[in-house]
């Protein structure tokens, strides 16, 4: 019997796991995005969410930071998708400062900003990203504060009741991890 046959088999088992998050069968990431990880520069870093989507999200970030506690987080991301046979450039997204990482949850990916969060989707029907929702927080010349929602394309007037709710959302969700490199970083969700 040859020594290495169990090493390749527990090498197999560990790659179909690592690869099948969320109990949908994910495209081979290498084919899929290998054109776009091939693409980055130096400075570039990459990372695939395990989302409930049909494919790995793929998100890259030139404007990766060490948060002290947390390595390579961002406030900015290109979000890639492969849909209907190809890989597509879905846009870019980007909170409002170092204190307030991107992150995700298995629905979907926020930003944040000291008066802002926003939740965005990727859907496996238009193969699009979309704004689900973001909330605004405005202050007149007295201090007083007005909150503004964004839900698609429509703009309504919020509460601070919905802006705390989706920043407590945002601050339950899990941060993106970015690596450089050919490894990559998958990022699943870390069940608590």
């Amino acid at each position: 019997m040859n020594s290495k046959k169990p090493f390749i088999i527990i090498g197999i088992i560990f790659l179909s796991i690592c690869f099948t998050g969320c109990g949908k069968k994910p495209v081979d990431n290498t084919e899929a995005y290998g054109n776009i990880i091939a693409g980055l520069g130096d400075a570039e870093a990459y990372a695939f969410l395990v989302m409930d989507t049909d494919n790995h999200v793929l998100v890259t970030s030139d404007s990766v930071y060490d948060t002290g506690t947390e390595k390579q987080a961002s406030i900015s991301c290109n979000v890639y998708y492969f849909f209907s046979g190809k890989t597509e450039n879905l846009g870019s997204i980007a909170g409002g400062g170092t204190a307030y990482p991107l992150t995700f949850s298995e629905s979907a990916i926020y930003t944040a900003s000291n008066h802002s969060v926003e939740r965005y989707t990727v859907s496996d029907k238009d193969g699009l990203l979309h704004l689900e929702c973001g909330i605004y927080e405005n202050f007149d010349e007295t201090g007083n504060a007005s909150y503004t929602s964004i839900k698609g394309e429509e703009e309504t007037v919020s509460t601070e009741a919905e802006y705390v709710s989706l920043i407590n959302e945002y601050a339950e969700s899990q941060m993106i991890h970015f690596s450089y490199g050919a490894s990559g970083c998958m990022n699943e969700i870390m069940k608590k």
